[in-house]
């Protein structure tokens, strides 16, 4: 007989997999198999695997996807999908060929550009593309230079694709079923794509405004999330069990929001179940039944003590346990933070040979430009790049004169310029790719980073007053967020990490560590004594 709690998982999952809405809305928390559901509403759609379509925000979410639906579906990042679209239309793209390029960056050149034929500031082009602000004549200039370049940035890419389908929404491609990961994720003009797909497609989008950490970073609110919840345009449903994390965590999460909405934090926030399901995570459960508050003397790199203790732990992980991470392509452990400690903790890490150097695969923007040129000698983009790493004095009138004149910038060049770099691509070759690189089982990362992640063990370094959240007397939601999403990785052990004394400064114990019952601890205190 299944359990009380399987049953009502059960339900909860069958409610949205047999409603008949074309436009569904599932709010559901980190754990509460959303990847399952997403599996089971293709296994129920028709048509082909390019006749279902899933998007999500970040590389690292959509390479986990793919793993698990790309059978079933095209997965895609939003980005990525826009450029597929003008790849694909003439009347889309506009003034691009259809080998357009995509060169992260494109939008610091172009407002360098604007500066130099304008004679005025330039506008925060990404800033009034991502809110849907950005005037015509702001993009008319963009989308010339774009155009000129034959390439596109992330941001415009999907602009562009916005703007276009706004205007010939009989050009929105039609699909049996349109699967949307981490809605909270996405800002005004993303949004805005996925109202166009959801006009004439079914729909199903998912997400968790808890889980929602990227307004500073790209523009992007949970207020788009928040405003289908209740509005009647989709049904809503919810995932209520966290399947991933032991009781103890969830309980934590449960103490965070209470005490927040105590604070008058959180306006707004959608009202979700976020409940232990004992049949997966019972027996990590009683294996962690409290989370680590570690509160060591020091920290400095000559008193390494937070990547110290973290080796320690990490060298007592089972060899199954780090077997059964890289099967499922996820870390075993990863450590949340940033900076100074990070650094430090990387350095060590390094050091006793748990983790690797940082390897820099990319190749350096001149080698991107010889690359280019060596294809195509006469690439606007290529011979951009190459003045963008030289000097304003050099680039601006020769940009100002191709930008007048309507004459490629291979033309406007002198020829003691063109020639030398010309040889130099000619003779250029690609380096030699370094051999794959096996998954690390230890990974750190920001609190943005570690989205879309998980690991067994998991630790959050420098909760201190001051750091997160940053103003004790005006602690801002998103930092609730960050410290909810870091707690929430866990599939078994979470570890808070804390100090007395970095370097010189002294340290107190972030607020947030006050907002959890203080009998879901187990502290430990570590000293120089902790290491005889």
């Amino acid at each position: 007989m299944p359990s009380d709690t399987s049953q009502e998982l059960k339900e909860a999952l069958d409610r949205v997999l047999d409603s008949s809405s074309r436009k569904k809305l599932v709010v559901a928390g980190p754990g509460s198999g959303k990847t399952y559901l997403f599996k089971e509403l293709l296994k129920r759609s028709d048509g082909g695997r390019e006749e279902r379509l899933v998007l999500t925000f970040i590389k690292n979410l959509k390479a986990d996807l793919d793993r698990n639906l790309g059978e079933m579906a095209a997965v895609a990042t939003l980005h990525g999908y826009c450029q597929s679209l003008l790849h694909g239309s003439a009347r889309l793209r506009g003034g691009l060929t259809a080998d357009f390029v995509c060169y992260p960056g494109l939008v610091s050149l172009i407002k360098k550009d604007w500066s130099w034929t304008q004679g005025s500031e330039a506008p925060e082009f990404v800033k009034e593309m991502r809110s849907l602000e950005c005037p015509d004549d702001h993009f008319h200039f963009y989308a010339h230079q774009s155009d000129y370049y034959d390439a596109v940035d992330f941001d415009d890419s999907v602009y562009r694709a916005y703007k276009n389908l706004e205007t010939n929404p009989e050009l929105i491609p039609p699909f049996k079923l349109v699967l949307i990961d981490e809605f909270q994720d996405f800002n005004r003009m993303e949004a805005g794509i996925i109202a166009q797909l959801g006009a004439t497609n079914p729909i199903v989008m998912a997400g968790d405004d808890d889980q929602a950490l990227y307004s500073q970073l790209r523009g992007a609110s949970w207020e788009y999330i928040r405003s289908h919840y209740g509005a009647g345009e989709y049904t809503v449903f919810s995932l209520p069990f966290c399947m991933r994390c032991p009781e103890v965590v969830v309980e934590a999460v449960n103490d965070i929001i209470s005490r927040a909405r105590a604070e008058r934090k959180l306006e707004g926030r959608i009202d979700k179940p976020f409940r232990f399901f004992e049949p997966v995570k019972g027996a990590d459960s009683r294996r962690f039944p409290n989370i680590d508050l570690v509160q060591t003397s020091v920290q400095r790199q000559n008193a390494n003590y937070f990547a110290r203790y973290i080796e320690q732990c990490i060298r007592a992980i089972p060899a199954a346990e780090v077997e059964e991470a890289k099967e499922k392509h996820e870390p075993v452990a990863l450590i949340i933070g940033s900076k100074p400690y990070l650094p430090q903790i990387a350095k060590h890490l390094v050091e006793v040979g748990l983790i690797s150097p940082q390897a820099d695969d990319e190749l350096s923007e001149r080698d991107v430009a010889l690359e280019i040129l060596k294809g195509n000698p006469n690439s606007n983009l290529g011979w951009r790049i190459i003045l963008s790493l030289g000097t304003d004095a050099i680039a601006a009138p020769i940009i100002r004169r191709a930008y007048e004149e309507k004459l490629p910038l291979a033309d406007v060049l002198p020829r003691e310029f063109r020639d030398p770099v010309l040889v130099e691509a000619s003779a250029w070759t690609k380096p030699e790719a370094a051999d794959e690189v096996p998954v690390e089982s230890i990974r750190l990362t920001s609190y943005e980073g570690s989205k879309g992640m998980s690991a067994q063990y998991v630790f959050l370094v420098g909760l201190h007053e001051g750091e997160l959240p940053r103003n004790t007397a005006s602690v801002a939601d998103i930092e609730i967020c960050r410290f909810l999403v870091g707690l929430t990785r866990t599939k078994k052990l979470c570890s808070l990490m804390i100090t007395q004394r970095f370097g010189n400064d002294l340290k107190s114990p972030s607020p947030f560590l006050g907002w959890i019952r203080d009998t879901r601890f187990n502290v430990k205190r570590i000293t120089a004594a902790y290491w005889r």
